[in-house]
């Protein structure tokens, strides 16, 4: 068994030895750990390295596109003075239809493909028997329309109907040849 020395200097150096060696195993193990700081930098200089590349090569197709956004720039003003233009163009287009416009609605009876149109006036549909009812009419509601574009539009039944038959078809186009109206003209 080893026995303590019975020096005082002797008691002082042995620890002292013991905290030395461990002092210097640590100096040791500061090397290893300064090459393994080392490469960590030099990997983290080549991320960088390739970060900026990239970047930058994304910087130049960036300011490639905003040049041609530049030269474009002057056509995109006209744009949008054309989409005003062509908004104001339609809304005047629609406004003068609305003022140039008399329209009117004939109905056609599923029953039996008779023609019709309802009298405000009178609060009650006035049948159109004969081509002098469509006549009559036709000169009345040019009246009314006092200037303005005249049409006549045929409502057709709304649930399934053979009426109008293809001769009512005909001789109703007959009737309003002289105004506009939305009967197709078959045979033309």
């Amino acid at each position: 068994m080893i026995q303590m020395p019975r020096r005082n200097v002797t008691r002082f150096f042995i620890p002292l030895i013991d905290v030395l060696i461990l002092l210097f195993c640590i100096f040791l193990l500061m090397e290893f750990n300064n090459e393994s700081k080392v490469d960590q930098q030099s990997i983290d200089v080549e991320y960088q390295a390739e970060t900026k590349r990239v970047l930058e090569s994304e910087l130049q197709s960036r300011t490639k596109e905003l040049q041609k956004f530049e030269e474009l720039r002057p056509m995109l003003t006209e744009l949008d003075k054309l989409r005003e233009e062509n908004e104001r163009l339609r809304n005047a287009s629609q406004r003068n239809l609305q003022d140039n416009a008399y329209v009117r609605i004939l109905d056609i009876d599923a029953k039996d493909g008779s023609l019709s149109f309802f009298d405000v006036a009178r609060g009650q549909p006035v049948p159109i028997k004969e081509a002098q009812n469509a006549q009559a009419l036709i000169e009345r509601h040019t009246k009314e329309a006092a200037g303005r574009q005249l049409y006549y539009y045929f409502m057709y039944p709304r649930k399934f109907s053979v009426f109008p038959s293809f001769g009512q078809e005909q001789q109703y186009q007959e009737w309003f040849k002289k105004a506009a109206n939305s009967l197709v003209k078959v045979g033309s």
